[in-house]
Formats: C-alpha cells, sequence, structure tokens
C-alpha cells in the first residue's frame, strides 16, 4: 500500500511541476519588470484549466503526502541485529547458549543439497 502511494505521490509532483512550469508568466517572467506597479492595476486572468489543474494537483499532493505519513507511523519499525544487542543483550546471550546445547538428533536434518560449481578464478 505503502509503493502505491509513494508512485501516485511522485506522479503528483512531476505533474505539479509539469503544470506551473507551462503556465505563462504574469509579471513578464524573470527578467521582466516585476518590481513596478504596472500590474497593480491591470485585471486578474481568470483560471483557466492550467491554473485548475495545478490547484487540483496541489490538493492530491497534500491528501498523498498525509497518508504517506500516516501509513508510515503506523508500520512497525525494523531493527537490525546490532540495534537489538544493544537494547537487550542477555536475550540474545540466551538465545544462542540454548541452540549451542541441542544435539545434532534433535535437529531436523537440512534436505540434502548439490554442491554449487564455482567458476575457475580470472588470472
Amino acid at each position: 500500500m505503502q509503493e502505491v502511494l509513494l508512485v501516485i505521490h511522485l506522479i503528483v509532483a512531476i505533474g505539479i511541476i509539469a503544470t506551473v512550469l507551462l503556465q505563462p508568466s504574469e509579471s513578464g517572467g524573470f527578467m521582466g519588470n516585476s518590481g513596478s506597479m504596472s500590474n497593480l492595476m491591470a485585471p486578474r486572468r481568470t483560471a483557466d484549466a492550467l491554473t485548475r489543474l495545478t490547484t487540483v494537483l496541489a490538493g492530491c499532493f497534500f491528501c498523498t503526502s498525509l497518508l504517506l505519513a500516516i501509513t508510515a507511523s503506523s508500520s512497525p519499525q525494523s531493527q537490525s541485529l546490532l540495534d537489538m544487542a544493544r537494547d537487550n543483550p542477555a536475550a540474545l546471550e540466551q538465545s544462542v547458549t540454548t541452540e549451542e546445547k541441542e544435539t545434532p538428533a534433535e535437529k531436523p536434518e537440512a534436505p540434502e543439497t548439490a554442491p554449487t560449481p564455482k567458476a575457475p578464478l580470472a588470472e
């Protein structure tokens, strides 16, 4: 589930980037007259399809971000063996000593497998 949400999240993020880059700039762009007051009294542009698509994609991005945060917090954390040994060393020592005390007759025999062929080393 989390992987599917992550893929959807990435697709939405790429869609937002594409729609924002396709939109025309209102103040002449990067090299335009962004510091002047020429656009202050200009009529506002009506919301076209790209603006609405950007709004919808932003809402989807927000929802997938929340869902990813919820699923990440509800999944159990995986610990490495080193972290477990640091937290509770007595339990690991006890499990090692019980495995050593078992006799070979008590252990179930593993099925025999053919030996793996080894490739010659390159010289």
